[in-house]
């Protein structure tokens, strides 16, 4: 069973060890993990929930993977974009509809803060075109892409 449920502090030492094995094999491997950094952010997104959001997504009561977002307003325009920052899914879980059910509640989330629209900027370690699929299914398009130079 799939299941989902808000980011607790209990959960920052999990989110922190799943986002250091997520970064070891992501493009910014070269750079270094700096775990205080991230369980700072965490606390502040556990204890900002009226403009953060994070997630826990559950397979059979297990945490499969999380989702951390965000919601502000355009620097251009009086709208509200919720915007996902981290969307990171175990490897034995993928495919196992966690993703989809992580972004789904984000949108719900969203819908709620009364934002005007999402984004999902998918940072993958192997194929875009599985992410495109799934952002298809839940009736988003692609809008633009990410472009990165090392310097």
């Amino acid at each position: 069973m799939i299941d989902w449920r808000f980011l607790t502090l209990d959960d920052i030492e999990w989110v922190t060890k799943v986002g250091k094995q997520m970064f070891a094999d992501s493009e910014w491997k070269e750079g270094e993990y700096d775990a205080k950094k991230i369980e700072k952010y965490l606390h502040h997104v556990a204890s900002h929930p009226l403009y953060m959001c994070g997630l826990i997504g559950l397979k059979d009561d297990k945490k499969a993977g999380f989702l951390i977002g965000q919601i502000g307003e355009y620097r251009f325009m009086n709208k509200l974009i919720a915007r996902e920052n981290e969307l990171c899914i175990l490897p034995e879980y993928r495919g196992s509809m966690v993703a989809i059910t992580l972004m789904k509640k984000f949108i719900e989330w969203a819908k709620t803060m009364k934002a005007d629209e999402i984004l999902f900027e998918p940072s993958t370690n192997g194929d875009i075109n599985k992410f495109d699929a799934m952002a298809k299914r839940l009736g988003m398009e692609v809008t633009s892409k990410t472009y990165r130079k090392k310097l």
